[in-house]
């Protein structure tokens, strides 16, 4: 799995919450100041990521998103690699709440690979213990689920976790929990 870069991920989530495809800095400033709110933290986000403060403040008509701004740009200074801050651990540079939860949102996506491995290792530990506990053979696990046996057989005796996805290691536990 490919980690997201700051940019491309705070993008992304510009597209959902408008609801378009469109980047246009124009459209998107009178969205948020017309009828969609929720974009002004992520804008003013990707306008720092992308170098595109100026145009932004530009285009801010109402005077509580500009004062909003104003605070926010006080505080991050001259950073303009929003990604290094938000997987930093430092605690030097304190957003606002509305702004740090998508430095927070865009570090969870950055480090998903890790948390699906651990969660993917977790429910490995707990599968093998209870195909040992109920005698349950690899066969029947990969039949029942309709699985590939050669990567059943890897994760199951070798914990090769690589050979399943998050899914059907959920699967596979569900599947082990439910017999009797």
């Amino acid at each position: 799995m490919r980690r997201p870069t700051f940019e491309g991920w705070i993008t992304k989530e510009l597209r959902y919450l408008s609801g378009g495809s469109s980047l246009n800095l124009r459209k998107l400033t009178a969205l948020s100041q017309d009828s969609l709110p929720r974009l002004v933290e992520p804008l003013l986000l990707y306008a720092i990521q992308t170098g595109k403060v100026d145009a932004l403040l530009s285009f801010v008509w109402r005077e509580e998103i500009r004062a909003s701004y104003s605070n926010a740009l006080a505080i991050l200074g001259d950073c303009s690699d929003l990604g290094t801050l938000a997987l930093s651990d430092s605690n030097s540079v304190v957003l606002p709440r509305e702004y740090g939860k998508y430095l927070t949102s865009y570090r969870t996506a950055y480090n998903k690979p890790e948390t699906d491995a651990e969660s993917k290792r977790m429910r490995w530990e707990r599968s093998r213990d209870l195909q040992l506990k109920k005698g349950v053979s690899n066969a029947a696990i990969y039949n029942a689920l309709g699985l590939n046996p050669g990567n059943v057989n890897a994760y199951m005796k070798h914990g090769a976790l690589d050979k399943v996805s998050l899914q059907n290691s959920t699967a596979i536990m569900k599947y082990l929990y439910a017999l009797d």
